[in-house]
């Protein structure tokens, strides 16, 4: 039998592993960074997710954004488990960092539009408030 030999892992077997535990979590999507110069002319675009690997560390960030109404701390904290479990047991790698960064909540349609519909409701009810006039002089420093 023979020496076994390192396993090279590509960084789309990565990001592919990391992608497939983030879809695991409920209330929570990656979204794409801004378009670089190199993924435009490549065609490859980053989906949110980045894996920087040297040797067997790798620091995992994730650009996502939350479901309205989620509790984005929780959910922040089962993402992180869920890529860097998923990322350890698949792999053998050492995770040392999973990062999360919450760009954008995504809030229905009939939320928003019902949003809008109480926020100029409320304007036309509520009284504006008339500023005050202060009597007398006010004094500078002694």
């Amino acid at each position: 039998m023979s020496e076994p030999k390192d396993l090279e892992l590509s960084q789309d077997v990565l990001y592919g592993i990391a992608q497939l535990a983030l879809d695991q979590v409920e209330g929570v999507r990656p979204i794409a960074p801004p378009t670089r110069v190199g993924e435009f002319l490549t065609g490859r675009r980053a989906k949110g997710i980045q894996i920087a690997r040297e040797g067997d560390e790798v620091d995992v960030a994730l650009t996502v954004a939350m479901s309205y109404g989620a509790e984005i701390p929780k959910v922040a904290r089962a993402a992180q488990k869920s890529v860097r479990e998923g990322v350890a047991s698949m792999t053998g790698l050492h995770v040392r960092s999973v990062d999360v960064n919450v760009e954008a909540v995504d809030v229905p349609a009939a939320i928003s539009k019902a949003d809008r519909v109480a926020a100029s409701e409320k304007s036309k009810t509520t009284p504006r408030a008339r500023p005050t006039r202060q009597r007398g002089r006010t004094r500078g420093p002694a």
